[in-house]
Parts: structure tokens; C-alpha cells; sequence
């Protein structure tokens, strides 16, 4: 006997009834947005905001009758320059053109001829006598020419403005690399220098520090993302590194206020003070404030309890945490262990704040380097944002000696903004690469270059016949899907 479902309450068929009805409603105003997007990119070339575009419409309206009205004002008989020996007025259309694109030149045209229409207007008996005059006398090549000429202008301007975003977004990733390359070379020189001073008095150097303190945020950060990790390990670096004998590391809310419970202490420490000068003049300039910070008046220098107030940021800008020394040697707080300060609790911060995205990538490749999956982070974002490509190239090689040797050649072919990741696959040696800013033909590039050493270097050894060769562009999906698929045809 066949089962009939029961009956819906009105209720639940109102609710389905009520969703099968809005999801059109929704998919419209997505097409609708989706089309008005589009159409005021042309006439504004940095933002698409349709309100940029109306005032620079507006504006093009304005500059165009009054560069009308003032050439009716020099030469009455003839404001368009239509017999002199150059129209000067078309320059007026170029410009703006040439400023903000073709979109906006069409719109000086059609003013052009709106303002022409109005000056046969004002001249004729009557109205109609004034539009068949108007007719008659319209000089078709005269605003063929110049429409073509401000075409061309807007041409030029479109494609500049194109070529000046995608050279913006690529200076903008090369800054933060050359920023975390140069935090990096100073953390390396201060690691030999404290070295070399107090090799036996530390049983570990900054640098292993440094490591320990990276894997130990990444797993805390893994475990519960909600909360900051290892707090009492950072300020144990900073009492190692800086000489800190009294800190305290507080967590920021959404809204950037400092919540008055410290996460982690040194040292004997007092309770948290919202209102002292010190950390007021830090979370207004978002950086590292101290008693001897001269931009500070003297007067608030002396009434604050606190010595150094450093504040956390991720890499939006956002705050997060706030870290509040009150204690440290006289001789200590000099310029170079400021500095040391500040980069430890930037490297701290950047630990932290790796994202959800690089978290699920290093869950599921926990011998991924940090570096390589923050990176494929980033770089995904530019594609979807600014269309710059950047690919992942991955050679496997095999397990005999020769394959082994050009392995570890390739491997040292590494360039300065490539992060590689080597590791073992079923017996086989992964050499992964990440190329930023790098298209299909920079993959080309890559992959004949290193075809070149290995030919050269072992005898006219082909290194197709020693190693496979797999590819991925990124930005074609989600990086938490992207390179464990792109492992996974590694291992096949």
C-alpha cells in the first residue's frame, strides 16, 4: 500500500511559498546591480560608483557650454571655429576624454551639439524657421571629426587607466613582500648578532624562538580560532630578546577597545588603564608609542604608568590586541631594542593573523609552509580583484640518484618572490613552487629555464624524462581546494 506524506501546516507552505517567491526577486536585483556596475565603469574608470559618475557627468555638462558660451563671447559669427584655421573648442571634448574615457567624451559631443542647436535657436525668426536652418547648415564633417578625435582620446584613456590598476595592485603585492623580506633580513642580523654576544648564557637562538613561536600560534590558532594564541610564548621571547621584566597582552574587540583582562603576563604587573596618555596616543596612530616618543607631550609622558604601548594589527589594518610594558632596564630601552620590539610583535601578529583560508589549507597539509599557503592567499585575492595571474608548478621526480641530484639542483633555482615547498610523495621527490605574477607563459618561461639547467648540468640529461610536470593557475578556484588537488595529482 503506498505511504502518502502528510499534510503541511499552512504555516510551513506560507514560509516556502514566501521563499519560492523572493529568490527571483533576489536574482533580479543581482542582474539589475550587476548591469548598473558595468555601465558606470565607463563612466568612471577607477570606482564604477554610479554618484562619482552623475558629478563627473555633470561636470562635463558644465565645462563644455561654458567653453560654448565663452568662444559665442570671443567670435559671435563663428563660436564653433567652424572656418578658423584650428576649432580650438574640440579641445575642451579631448581633454575630458582623455581624463575620464570614452563614455564621458560621447557626453561632451551631444553637449557640443545640444549647445549648437541652441545657438541656431536663439539666432532664428521663429522656432521652426531655427530648426530647418539648423538642419540645413549642420556641418556633418565638422562633428564627425571631433567625435572621432575625442573616440580616440578616450581610447588612450581607458587603456592607460586599465594598465595603471594592474600596475598599482602588482606595486601594492610587491610592497608588502619587500616589507616581510626586510623584517625578515633584520630579524635574521639581530638573530647572529645575539648569538654571537650570549651564546652560552641562551640555550636557544632568536631564529629557533622565532620557529617555536610560529608553530605554536599556527596549532593554538588551529584549535580555536576565536582566541589569541600563545601569549605567554610571545612574551617570553620578549623577555628573552628585549630584557622586558613587566608586560601585560590584552585582546581588542570588534570595535578596536581594548578589553581590561590580559590574556597573558610577565612579571608583576597592575591593572589595565583605558585612559592613560601612552595607550590613547598608540590606538590613535596605530603604532608603537614610548616614553621617549617625542611626538608626545612631556607633561602625558610622565603621567603614564605604562613604558611601551604596542598595538596588533592583522593585515587589514584591523586591531586586535594591544601589548603594554611596564617594566624594562633603563639601558634596554634604546633604539635597536625598539626596533627588535616592534618587528617581533609584527612576525607575532602575522602568525596570528593568517586567516581562515590559510588555517584549512594548513589542516589539511600540515608540512605546507605557512609563507606558501598566506601567500596563495593573497595572491587569489589579487586575481579576483584586479585579473593578475600568478601558478603553481609542481615536479615530481623519482627515486633513483640521478633523479635525486636534479632535485636538489632545481631546488636552488629558486628565485627571491618564489615560495617552494619539497616533500615526499610515495617514494618520490614534490618540488612545488609558487610563481606570483606569473601567467601561462611565465610558467613556460619557468619550465624552459629549468629544462636548460638540468640539460646543461648533467650531461644533456632531458628533465622531462626524470621528472612529470603539473600545473596550476590560481584564481580558478578556492586555494583550500586548489593546491590539495594539486597534491593529489602529484601522487597519482
Amino acid at each position: 500500500m503506498e505511504r502518502k506524506p502528510p499534510p503541511q501546516a499552512p504555516a510551513a507552505a506560507g514560509r516556502k511559498q514566501l521563499a519560492g517567491n523572493a529568490r527571483p526577486l533576489v536574482g533580479k536585483a543581482k542582474r539589475r546591480l550587476n548591469f548598473w556596475s558595468r555601465v558606470f565603469v565607463h563612466f568612471d574608470t577607477d570606482s564604477g560608483s554610479p554618484r562619482k559618475a552623475a558629478l563627473r557627468i555633470v561636470e562635463t555638462v558644465v565645462f563644455v557650454l561654458a567653453a560654448v558660451l565663452l568662444s559665442r563671447w570671443i567670435a559671435p559669427d563663428d563660436p564653433f571655429g567652424i572656418s578658423a584655421q584650428f576649432p580650438w573648442i574640440w579641445l575642451v571634448p579631448a581633454i575630458l576624454a582623455m581624463r575620464y574615457g570614452s563614455a564621458i567624451g560621447v557626453t561632451a559631443v551631444a553637449t557640443m551639439l545640444a549647445g549648437w542647436y541652441g545657438l541656431s535657436y536663439q539666432s532664428g525668426e521663429n522656432a521652426s524657421q531655427a530648426v530647418v536652418s539648423a538642419a540645413q547648415a549642420f556641418p556633418q564633417p565638422y562633428f564627425l571629426g571631433g567625435l572621432i578625435l575625442t573616440l580616440l582620446c578616450g581610447q588612450f584613456a581607458e587603456v592607460w587607466n586599465a594598465r595603471s590598476r594592474r600596475l598599482r595592485a602588482i606595486n601594492a603585492y610587491l610592497d608588502e613582500r619587500l616589507t616581510m623580506l626586510t623584517k625578515n633580513h633584520f630579524l635574521l642580523r639581530l638573530s647572529h648578532e645575539r648569538l654571537e654576544q650570549d651564546l652560552l648564557s641562551k640555550p636557544l637562538t632568536l631564529r629557533e624562538s622565532l620557529d617555536r613561536l610560529r608553530s605554536l600560534t599556527l596549532t593554538q590558532t588551529m584549535l580555536d580560532p576565536a582566541r589569541m594564541p600563545a601569549g605567554d610564548a610571545f612574551l617570553q621571547i620578549m623577555v628573552q630578546s628585549c630584557q622586558v621584566e613587566a608586560a601585560s597582552l590584552y585582546a581588542c574587540d570588534a570595535t578596536g577597545r581594548v578589553l581590561p583582562d590580559p590574556l597573558a603576563s610577565v612579571g608583576k604587573v597592575s591593572e589595565f588603564v583605558g585612559d592613560d596618555p601612552l595607550v590613547k596616543y598608540a590606538l590613535e596612530q596605530r603604532k608603537l608609542a614610548h616614553v621617549q616618543t617625542e611626538s608626545v607631550n612631556q607633561s602625558l609622558r610622565n603621567q603614564s604608568r605604562y613604558l611601551v604601548c604596542a598595538p596588533l594589527e592583522n593585515f587589514d589594518g584591523k586591531l586586535f590586541g594591544m601589548l603594554l610594558v611596564e617594566k624594562i632596564p633603563f639601558v634596554a630601552l634604546n633604539e635597536d631594542t625598539l626596533q627588535l620590539m616592534s618587528v617581533l610583535i609584527d612576525y607575532y601578529a602575522d602568525g596570528v593573523e593568517v586567516g581562515t583560508t590559510s588555517r584549512s589549507i594548513l589542516q589539511q597539509l600540515p608540512t605546507c609552509p605557512p609563507e606558501l599557503a598566506v601567500d596563495l592567499v593573497r595572491l587569489h585575492h589579487l586575481k579576483r580583484n584586479t585579473g593578475i595571474d600568478s601558478s603553481l608548478v609542481a615536479l615530481v621526480f623519482g627515486d633513483d640518484d640521478l633523479s635525486r641530484d636534479m632535485f636538489d639542483q632545481i631546488r636552488r633555482l629558486k628565485r627571491a618572490a618564489d615560495v617552494v615547498w619539497t616533500y615526499k610523495s610515495g617514494g618520490r621527490n614534490v618540488l612545488m613552487t609558487l610563481l606570483p605574477l606569473a601567467g601561462a607563459a611565465a610558467v613556460d618561461g619557468y619550465l624552459m629555464r629549468v629544462e636548460t639547467v638540468s640539460h646543461a648540468q648533467f650531461g644533456n640529461k632531458f628533465l622531462s624524462n626524470y621528472a612529470e610536470a603539473h600545473t596550476a593557475a590560481i584564481g580558478v578556484e578556492d586555494p583550500s581546494r586548489l593546491l590539495p588537488n594539486l597534491v593529489e595529482r602529484c601522487a597519482v
